[in-house]
């Protein structure tokens, strides 16, 4: 009996130190990895600083400007004009009527090849906008180009939300590949000088 006795505090050590043992996963076993950005590792003051970083990978992942191309000022029509030099691809214009608001007028520098009527798209900066465009073909019946002229409302508003980020835009007209286009200060240029009076 005096060998039971003796085993009892041997016995509540032993259940002592068991019970303090930690769970085998433990709350500090997995860290945030350095490398990882976005709100998900965020913390305390860190998160709007991460944040930006998050959203600066995610435009890096983006597709580059197409060819990598620029934008220049046509100062003739007052336009941003991207593409080469004396080839433009696709240009952004504020057309100022003699009567009532200005219009924005989008073209596309594409031939038009089936139809007179399609939709442009922009997808970028996390906004996806579209307007109507019609083909608009030469005289001679070769070649062409297709335009859309959009007054300053709700639908011009998304379409400068889309180039107001740092990304790059998709610019699309329906059933055509995609042209990706840069944002920076020429095409915000003329979407304020139009949207703002």
């Amino acid at each position: 009996m005096s060998k039971a006795y003796a085993l009892v505090p041997f016995i509540f050590a032993i259940s002592m130190l068991s019970c303090a043992k930690r769970d085998p996963v433990d709350d500090d076993a997995i860290g945030v990895p350095d490398q990882m950005a976005g709100d998900i590792s965020a913390t305390g003051l860190a998160a709007p600083a991460n944040a930006a970083t998050a959203e600066a990978v995610q435009q890096a992942s983006g597709p580059a400007a197409t060819g990598g191309l620029a934008w220049s000022f046509n100062a003739q029509d007052r336009s941003a004009v991207f593409g080469p030099p004396g080839n433009p691809a696709f240009s952004i214009q504020c057309q100022k009527q003699r009567e009532g608001e200005a219009q924005l007028v989008f073209i596309r520098y594409l031939p038009p090849t089936t139809g007179t009527q399609a939709t442009l798209s922009f997808t970028g900066n996390g906004q996806v906008a579209s307007v109507p465009i019609a083909a608009v073909m030469n005289p001679n019946g070769l070649g062409g180009q297709w335009r859309a002229a959009v007054a300053p409302d709700e639908h011009a508003r998304d379409v400068a939300e889309a180039f107001a980020g740092p990304g790059t835009v998709e610019v699309t007209v329906s059933g055509t590949a995609p042209l990706v286009v840069s944002t920076g200060a020429l095409p915000r240029r003329i979407f304020a000088e139009c949207l703002n009076g």
